[in-house]
């Protein structure tokens, strides 16, 4: 290793690197390297192109330079990718399967030819699948040198203004990203080779500015606390909601209902004045005598009910929310609801609402 090394040794190390078009090196007062610049006239990710001039440093002059000093700029366009065509195309069907061979030349007739293998079932569709992944075989020589690798991911055959096209999908990735590139091509009579095509077409976009990034663990991470952050929203509600059971004997808080009564329940001519809640210590009363005693209060409460809707004796209906029905009559009830019958027409009435029901006619006609 020479024991100083200048800024212009540095610079023309850099320049003979691939993609590199010229580089400078700025130092500061005490001779250390402050910045390097470099100009690109390369496709490669910035970052694989940082790593790229660090490793030349260390292993030629033993420089250790960080990566965030180094600043990299592109040049507009860039040279476009060499251009292929099928040569020589070859299905041999051995056994079970098919072994595809695809041969490509260069279109410009510089360079050797390119040799790619797939094997694949002998349907139609496995046929052209394995044609299009022997395609990306032979290329693999050619994306390795820009250190990517190529899948085909999907494949189809579409009507197009009356022909028939073939559509494939191809992703190509690095270090840093996943590009997805779409190729076509028109049947003409052969359709291995429209499929050849249409991969050559794909693989020869990657130079294209328009990309779809591959998804990292870190976006599905996102995605999934986004997910369950909505899902908390719409549970949300459902949590502040008061519970209603069939058991409550006018304990709720009056302070629950409406701020208004009339909004659930307007008032009607002739009907008594609203009354105030019962205190505290009186419904609490009444919810542990029922806990104590729940066969028998279940069985009583039916036959005074059942004796109601037979005799059809009018009734005073209190509730705990103060709304009273003077005179009624019980049609019917099941295990949560009462069905009554007053001047203003049938009402549905929730038992857990209702404080009490006074028959209004005296003497034997009702047991109790």
């Amino acid at each position: 290793m020479p024991g100083e090394v200048f800024a212009e040794d540095i610079e023309t190390l850099l320049e003979q690197l691939a993609g590199v078009t010229s580089a400078r090196v700025v130092a500061n007062d005490a001779g250390e390297i402050d910045s390097i610049y470099v100009t690109a006239h390369s496709d490669r990710d910035e970052s694989l192109m940082r790593r790229t001039i660090t490793s030349a440093l260390m292993s030629s002059y033993s420089l250790a330079v960080d990566g965030w000093r180094i600043r990299v700029a592109r040049l507009a366009g860039g040279p476009p990718p060499a251009t292929w065509r099928p040569s020589r195309v070859e299905e041999v069907l051995a056994g079970t399967s098919v072994q595809a061979t695809v041969e490509l030349e260069p279109a410009q007739g510089e360079g050797g030819t390119l040799t790619g293998h797939a094997r694949s079932s002998p349907d139609r569709t496995s046929r052209l699948r394995g044609l299009g992944s022997a395609t990306l075989d032979a290329l693999k020589p050619v994306l390795d040198r820009e250190e990517r690798r190529a899948a085909l991911e999907s494949m189809a055959s579409i009507q197009l203004i009356g022909r028939e096209a073939v559509v494939v999908a191809v992703s190509i990735g690095s270090a840093a990203e996943t590009r997805f590139y779409v190729g076509t091509a028109v049947v003409e009579g052969n359709e291995a080779e429209a499929v050849i095509a249409a991969m050559l077409d794909a693989v020869g976009k990657r130079g294209a500015k328009v990309e779809r990034r591959g998804w990292t663990m870190k976006d599905r991470r996102d995605e999934l606390e986004s997910m369950r952050a909505h899902y908390r929203r719409l549970r949300e509600p459902q949590r502040q909601m008061p519970a209603l059971t069939p058991e409550a004997n006018g304990d709720d808080d009056p302070s629950d209902g409406a701020a208004d009564l009339s909004q659930v329940r307007p008032e009607r001519a002739g009907g008594a004045t609203v009354s105030p809640a019962p205190a505290k210590a009186e419904a609490d009363s009444r919810t542990e005598q029922a806990q104590a005693r729940p066969g028998q209060r279940s069985s009583m409460e039916d036959e005074y009910l059942r004796q109601l809707v037979t005799t059809g004796i009018p009734v005073h209906i209190r509730c705990s929310d103060g709304y009273e029905i003077p005179e009624a009559t019980v049609k019917d009830f099941g295990t949560y609801s009462l069905l009554v019958e007053s001047d203003a027409g049938r009402e549905l009435i929730f038992k857990h609402g209702i404080l009490s029901i006074r028959p209004l006619r005296a003497g034997n006609q009702l047991k109790t």
